[in-house]
């Protein structure tokens, strides 16, 4: 039987709050705050080493309290047939919305200028992104998919439908807290975020949403690079 700790309960009010709230209110990326953004190299070590900081707190309450970390998704894969569909879905959505964009010219050059404060645009900025793509795949799943879906799964164990709704929940505050992309970018992650929760619950483990995590961020960052020079 999990047990959820003080630790647990701040840390949930501070994702599922406080995160949605502060992104809301950002949402509107000016001139001026674009020009006093540091260089793309620091953001992307910074924003890595944040969500380092915020899976390793994860991790800490989740040892502490002496939890299985198969409850938390640390397990081998249960490959079955749902997983299998799932993952075909989210892949084959994510590709189709990648390559039709990258062949919009005028969507991409939106795209381009709406984004380019934080998405790479050259190699060099590319090698530097492959850093916040793996922190980001392998950390936002810890705390998303791993963390809050077994916390609200918990919580939500007697409620009517309350498995879609511990998926659910996590996948609104992930969408939107990337509403610095758009409102169209925030209903697309929220279906991934959708799709990477139905994989999780029904492998039973993080290891197939992380590695499809980091290909999607690694793709997104190339895609970045090639669509600029063909833009150029």
């Amino acid at each position: 039987m999990l047990e959820f700790n003080w630790f647990d309960h701040a840390f949930v009010l501070m994702i599922v709050i406080v995160v949605p709230i502060m992104s809301l209110k950002s949402e509107q990326m000016t001139a001026e705050m674009i020009k006093s953004l540091p260089p793309k190299k620091h953001l992307f070590y910074t924003n890595g080493l944040m969500l380092i900081i915020g899976a390793l707190l994860v991790l800490t309450s989740w040892n502490i309290s002496g939890r299985s970390w198969n409850e938390l998704g640390f397990a081998l894969i249960s490959m079955n047939e749902s997983v299998k569909i799932f993952c075909s879905i989210l892949i084959v959505f994510y590709l189709s919305d990648l390559i039709l964009g990258f062949f919009n010219i005028k969507y991409l050059e939106s795209r381009l200028e709406d984004l380019h404060f934080i998405i790479p645009l050259n190699w060099q900025e590319f090698r530097s992104y492959i850093f916040l793509a793996v922190s980001a795949g392998i950390c936002e799943e810890i705390i998303f998919r791993g963390f809050l879906i077994t916390y609200f799964s918990h919580f939500l164990a007697e409620v009517p439908y309350g498995q879609y709704v511990a998926i659910l929940i996590p996948a609104l505050v992930f969408s939107v807290s990337h509403i610095y992309q758009g409102w169209w970018a925030v209903l697309k992650i929220l279906i991934l975020a959708l799709l990477f929760g139905y994989i999780f619950i029904f492998s039973e483990s993080l290891i197939a949403v992380i590695i499809i995590h980091i290909m999607i961020d690694i793709f997104s960052g190339i895609a970045g690079v090639l669509g600029h020079k063909n833009v150029s």
